[in-house]
This record gives C-alpha cells, structure tokens and sequence, in this order.
C-alpha cells in the first residue's frame, strides 16, 4: 500500500510540474509589418513537448510598444478580434497564430522595424520560464526586408 501511494505522490509531481524552456519551441515565426501607424502582427507556432499543460500569459518586444494576444474569428458574416488573457498549450501539443486565428499585435512599432530583418520576442507563461524567439520581419506580402 505504501508503495503505492508513493507511485501516486511521484506521479502527481511529475504531471503538476512546470515545462523547462527546452520543452517549448517556437517556430515559423514572422512579424508582419505594414507601417508604423498600423499594429505588426506576428504569427508562429508555438509547441510544449512536457508531459504537462502550459499557460501563455504574454509576450513582449524592444521592438513594440507593447504585445497582445488576440484571436481573430467570423460570426454571423462579421469578422471579430478579441484579446486573450492566456491560452493554454496542451502536453505534446502544439497552437498555431496565423491569420484568421490567434496572432500577435505589435503595438506602436519602433521605426527601425521598418527596415529590420528580424525582431526579439519574449514569451511568458505562468508555469514555465520566459522563452526568447526571433521573428523574421516581413511586409505586408508576407517577403522578408
């Protein structure tokens, strides 16, 4: 019995731990930048490779005012933008922002992203550390500076 329940304290340990930086991996990361008077939004895949769920809370940039979270949808013929307090990457799994879904929005682009090959983003999650990717900046077509 005891051995047992030690079986069950260790496995609870291991499935409520938090993600390592190393489990989490950002790939296909762009940074659509149209002007400067206008939001940059950045797409990218987002993969959590632990054995346990981990939270996205926020993200930020040298390179933005400041970064939100937001999910595009369509209801009822209406095209519709929400920002998102967290989103929740499951064990294994993998989210994708890309247009029409959820994306990032560049607030108040600094000049130099104008003309900037690529921009630091930091990600922030409530159970795991802060994870650093590097975007490609691209123009409104989607081509790299």
């Amino acid at each position: 019995m005891r051995n047992r329940l030690l079986e069950i304290a260790v496995a609870a340990v291991i499935l409520t731990a938090p993600a390592a930086a190393a489990d989490l991996t950002v790939s296909h990361a762009t940074l659509r930048v149209i002007s400067l008077s206008v939001p940059a939004a950045g797409y990218f895949d987002l993969a959590n490779a632990a054995s346990a769920p981990v939270t996205l809370t926020g993200a930020s940039s040298p390179s933005c005012g400041m970064i939100m979270l937001h999910k595009s949808s369509t209801e009822g013929g209406m095209a519709r933008m929400a920002d998102v307090a967290s989103l929740v990457v499951p064990p294994h799994g993998r989210i994708s922002f890309a247009p029409g879904g959820y994306h990032l929005m560049c607030m108040d682009p600094v000049p130099a992203l104008m003309t900037a090959r690529t921009a630091k983003v930091i990600f922030v999650f409530q159970n795991a550390p802060a994870i650093d990717a590097t975007f490609t900046v691209t123009d409104a077509r989607g081509r790299s500076h």
